[in-house]
C-alpha cells in the first residue's frame, strides 16, 4: 500500500524541570522570561527547522496540515509522494540532529527534543497507518487518526532517554577528552541563577553578567539565562504584561510588604492524551479542538481572565498574581495566596462552560508560602499538590493538604437539608460562613476563631484514628464526644435568643445557635462522609483571611 502522507510530531522533553529549577535569584524576571524563551525555541524548532526541512525536501504543507503547536509540542501533516518519501524522512533525521545541537548550546542538557513520524493514507474515511516504533501496519482497519498520535508518542518514548547520543558522540572531547580536567577544576563557573556548571568550552562563552538592579549584585550567568532575564525585563516593563516581584504580591490591601503568603498554583488538562488518542473521528476536528485549547491557555486566560474583576472590588486578577506559564494545557502562576486560590476556581469554571460537552475537565494544587520561600522548592510543591488531585476521579483541587472535587457527576449532601454542587462548593461556603461570623459577631457576641482551632484539631485527631487503625490497632473515638461537648458549650451564649427583647440581637443569636446546631448535631457528629475533613480545610482557609485582616 502507497502512503501519501506523514504525520509528524516534535515533543520538547524536560519542560517542568526548566521551568522551576531556578534560584531566588532574580526569579520573578527568570521565569517570566525562561517561560517566554520556551515559546520561542518551539517556534523556531517547529517553523525554522522542522516545516522548512519537509518542504526543502519536496514535501508539502498547507495551513489545514498544521495541527497544533503549544505547551512544548506540536504536531503536523506532510503530503509526499514515492519519490521523495524516503528525502523528506531523511531530512526529519538531520533536522532532529541539528534542533538537538540548538537546544544543547542554549540549554546546556535542560531541554531535550524528540521528532517522531509515522506514514498513512486515508482513503473512504479510514486511516491507514504503517507500522513502525513495533507497531504492525494498521491496513484497512477502521482505526481513527487517535493512531496515528499512538505510534508518534511511542517513538517520543523511544528516544527520551537517547536524545543526547548523538550531540555527546560527536563532541566526545568536550565530555570525556582533553579539557574537560577543567570541568573538576578549581576554575569552573555555575550558573547563579540555574546552579549549572559550566562546561570547560564554555568558560569564556559564559562570562555574562547581568547588571546590578536596586541591592543587586551583578550576577554570572549562561548566555541563554542572560537572554531570559533580558526578556523577563522586558516583559516586566510592558504596560499590557508588565507584572511584579513576588514580595510585592505577597502583600495584603494597605499593607507592607512581605506580610502575607505567596501562592504558587499548578493546573492541567485531566487525561488530555488519552483524549487525543481515543476522542475524534476525524483530523479535522482534532484540529479544532487543538485550536479551542490553544487559545484558551495562550491567550485568554491573560489577556481575559486574568483582567476579570475580583469580587467586590474594581480591582482585577492583575494586580495580584503572575501568570508565569500558560501552554499546552498546563498553567503556572505566582501570586498573592488568596486570589490565586480564587482564580484557580475561575480558571475551572470557564473550562467547564467551554469543554465539559468534550468531556474535558481540569485539575489544579496549590503550595502556600512565605514569599521569601525558594520557589523551586514551591513550585515541586505545587506540583505534589497538583499529582495528588489527579488522583481518584480527577477533575479536583488540593489545598491545606486536602483534594477537593469539583466533580458534579456526584453532589455534594452535607446532610439532609443542605445540597452542594461538589465538595468545594461545600468547603467555599463554609469558609464564608466563618469569616462572616467572626468579622461581624466575633466583639459583640463572642463567635472567636477559637471555633476554627478546634475544628482543625478534631480532623488532625480523625486523620490519626484512621491511621492507628490502618495499622490494626483499635480505634479512639474520644475526639467525637469532646468535639460535641466543645460546640454545645460554645453555642451556649446564643441558647436563650428567644428571651433577647432586642429584635436584631435576637435575629443574630438565633441564626448563631442554629449554625453551631447544624455542626454539632449534621455535619460533624460520627464524621459522616468527609464533613469534619472538608470542614477543617474551610477552617484553615479562613483563619489565613481573618489573619490578612488582623483579626
Amino acid at each position: 500500500m502507497k502512503y501519501d502522507k506523514l504525520f509528524i510530531g516534535g515533543d520538547l522533553s524536560g519542560i517542568q524541570k526548566f521551568l522551576y529549577n531556578i534560584t531566588s535569584r532574580k526569579a520573578a524576571v527568570s521565569l517570566k522570561g525562561r517561560s517566554a524563551s520556551l515559546a520561542e525555541d518551539m517556534k523556531e524548532i517547529y517553523y525554522q527547522k522542522t516545516k522548512n526541512a519537509v518542504i526543502n525536501a519536496g514535501g508539502t504543507v498547507t495551513e489545514n496540515d498544521e495541527l497544533y503547536c503549544s505547551g512544548g509540542k506540536f504536531f503536523f501533516i506532510a503530503n509526499i509522494n514515492e519519490a521523495n518519501k524516503v528525502a523528506v524522512c531523511q531530512a526529519l533525521d538531520e533536522c532532529q540532529s541539528s534542533c538537538r545541537e540548538y537546544i544543547w548550546k542554549e540549554h546546556h542538557g535542560q531541554l531535550g527534543i524528540n521528532i517522531s513520524y509515522v506514514a498513512f493514507n486515508v482513503k473512504d474515511d479510514i486511516v491507514n497507518v504503517e507500522g513502525k516504533y513495533g507497531e504492525p501496519p494498521f491496513e484497512g482497519k477502521k482505526k481513527g487518526p487517535g493512531q496515528l498520535w499512538k505510534v508518534v508518542s511511542a517513538g517520543f518514548a523511544q528516544q527520551k532517554n537517547q536524545r543526547f547520543k548523538e550531540y555527546i558522540l560527536n563532541n566526545y572531547d568536550n565530555f570525556f577528552g582533553k579539557g574537560s580536567e577543567l570541568i573538576m577544576s578549581s576554575e569552573r563557573k555555575v550558573c547563579a541563577v540555574t546552579s549549572i556548571e559550566f562546561d570547560a568550552k564554555g568558560l569564556k562563552e559564559a562570562d555574562f553578567t547581568i547588571p546590578a538592579r536596586g541591592d543587586d549584585e551583578p550576577i554570572i550567568v549562561l548566555p541563554s539565562v542572560k537572554r531570559q532575564i533580558e526578556k523577563g525585563e522586558q516583559l516586566r516593563n510592558d504596560p499590557l504584561r508588565g507584572f511584579r516581584s513576588f514580595k510585592d504580591y505577597a502583600t495584603t490591601d494597605g499593607g507592607n510588604k512581605g506580610d502575607t503568603y505567596l501562592a504558587i498554583l499548578r493546573m492541567d488538562v485531566d487525561g488530555l492524551g488519552k483524549r487525543f488518542i481515543t476522542g475524534f473521528n476525524s483530523l479535522a476536528a482534532y484540529k479544532s479542538f487543538s485550536n479551542q485549547l490553544c487559545l484558551f491557555f495562550e491567550k485568554d486566560v491573560e489577556d481575559h481572565l486574568l483582567n476579570s474583576k475580583v469580587d467586590g472590588t474594581n480591582e482585577t486578577y492583575k494586580k495580584y498574581m503572575n501568570v508565569i506559564y500558560a501552554g499546552g494545557d498546563d498553567l503556572f502562576i505566582v501570586g498573592r495566596w488568596d486570589k490565586v486560590i480564587d482564580f484557580a476556581k475561575l480558571i475551572h469554571d470557564e473550562t467547564e462552560r467551554r469543554f465539559s460537552k468534550e468531556g474535558i475537565s481540569i485539575s489544579g494544587g496549590v503550595a502556600i508560602v512565605k514569599p521569601n520561600y525558594p520557589i523551586a522548592k514551591a513550585a515541586e510543591m505545587a506540583g505534589e499538590a497538583e499529582d495528588a488531585a489527579k488522583q481518584g476521579e480527577k477533575n479536583a483541587f488540593h489545598m491545606f493538604g486536602k483534594t477537593i472535587s469539583w466533580n458534579k457527576q456526584s453532589p455534594y449532601h452535607a446532610n439532609e437539608k443542605d445540597f452542594f454542587d461538589h465538595e468545594y462548593a461545600y468547603v467555599e461556603h463554609y469558609k464564608d460562613k466563618f469569616v462572616k461570623y467572626i468579622t461581624s459577631y466575633n466583639k459583640d457576641y463572642g463567635f472567636s476563631k477559637s471555633i476554627l482551632h478546634k475544628i482543625m484539631l478534631y480532623a488532625e485527631l480523625a486523620d490519626m484514628n484512621k491511621e492507628r487503625m490502618s495499622k490494626g490497632k483499635s480505634p479512639n473515638y474520644s475526639y467525637m464526644w469532646h468535639m460535641s461537648y466543645y460546640l454545645t458549650r460554645f453555642m451556649e451564649k446564643y441558647k436563650g435568643y428567644g428571651n433577647e427583647r432586642n429584635e436584631t440581637k435576637q435575629e443574630v443569636k438565633k441564626e448563631l445557635f442554629g449554625f453551631c446546631l447544624s455542626l454539632r448535631d449534621e455535619h460533624l457528629p460520627k464524621n459522616k462522609g468527609r464533613n469534619l475533613e472538608l470542614m477543617a480545610v474551610a477552617a484553615r482557609w479562613a483563619e489565613l483571611l481573618l489573619q490578612d485582616n488582623n483579626l
